[in-house]
């Protein structure tokens, strides 16, 4: 029973991260001609929703996970979600910042439930513990470009890598409540946390059957998608994600790498108050 909440917690967190930043940067850009649009020291949105993940980094198998949705900001200098603890300064179009974000780490077998995470393939590999992260950020528009690059390290027992997230993002409010968001990213890891993921010891491969595998530092994905988020009024909204990630370098040559492109869909429906 503790090993199954922990998967379901990892996932749950893990999904939520990837819909959690939509909702949420949807709302920034509410109206600004609304009554909702007052300055107010409190932001507060609640949400449930759902998504369809790969297993793991370089699954081929889906599985469907739900997703909450929990984001207080204060002051539009503190904001606490299922993303993590942030603090920033902001002037203008730049935005910096740091905080704290979470890793769910990896279990190597599957559990039962019409949610059950994990994956039998990659039994003998062992668990991955989920890893606390200490985060910097920072990002820029130009124009209508927003650029976004963020370092975190983190500090678990069983991944304790760095990886340097970059990307880009340009918002399109076709309507006063629709607004479209298509984006690419890209992530570099250095060899701790490629080797933790998409590696393979000699204990490893004699337990699991897959080839020993050294993966070092490197770029270990390029990603495409788009955001969708829809305002039915100032309070109520609607939000739909949908990516397309490429493993590259040695997350792609890695065996436990059955397929280089995953796909995540995902859907929330929330209240900001």
């Amino acid at each position: 029973m503790a090993r199954l909440l922990k998967q379901s917690f990892a996932t749950s967190a893990l999904l939520s991260i990837l819909l959690v930043s939509v909702a949420v940067l949807a709302q920034e850009g509410t109206d600004a001609s609304s009554s909702s649009s007052v300055k107010n020291d409190w932001d507060i949105s609640l949400g449930v929703g759902g998504a369809l993940a790969p297993t793991f980094e370089g699954s081929d198998r889906y599985h469907v996970s739900p997703v909450p949705l929990v984001s207080i900001t204060y002051k539009d200098m503190i904001s606490l979600s299922t993303n993590g603890l942030n603090a920033y300064w902001h002037t203008g179009d730049l935005r910096i910042g740091a905080g704290l974000t979470y890793n769910p780490g990896r279990t190597d077998s599957k559990e039962d439930g019409l949610f059950g995470s994990g994956d039998d393939r990659l039994q003998g590999m062992g668990d991955i513990d989920g890893a606390l992260g200490l985060k910097a950020f920072a990002s820029y528009r130009l124009w209508m470009v927003d650029f976004s690059a963020a370092v975190t390290k983190y500090t678990g027992d069983d991944n304790d890598g760095v990886v340097v997230d970059l990307g880009l993002a340009a918002p399109f409010k076709l309507t006063s409540g629709f607004t479209l968001t298509p984006h690419v990213g890209a992530t570099w890891a250095n060899q701790d946390y490629m080797q933790t993921f998409f590696g393979v010891t000699a204990a490893q491969a004699a337990s699991s059957g897959f080839a020993r595998y050294d993966a070092d530092a490197g770029f270990k994905d390029i990603r495409a998608g788009v955001d969708a988020n829809y305002r039915f009024d100032e309070h109520w909204f609607l939000s739909v994600r949908a990516d397309v990630k490429r493993l590259t370098g040695d997350a792609a040559k890695s065996p436990i790498s059955y397929s280089d492109t995953g796909v995540t869909l995902g859907t929330m429906v929330g209240y900001r108050f």
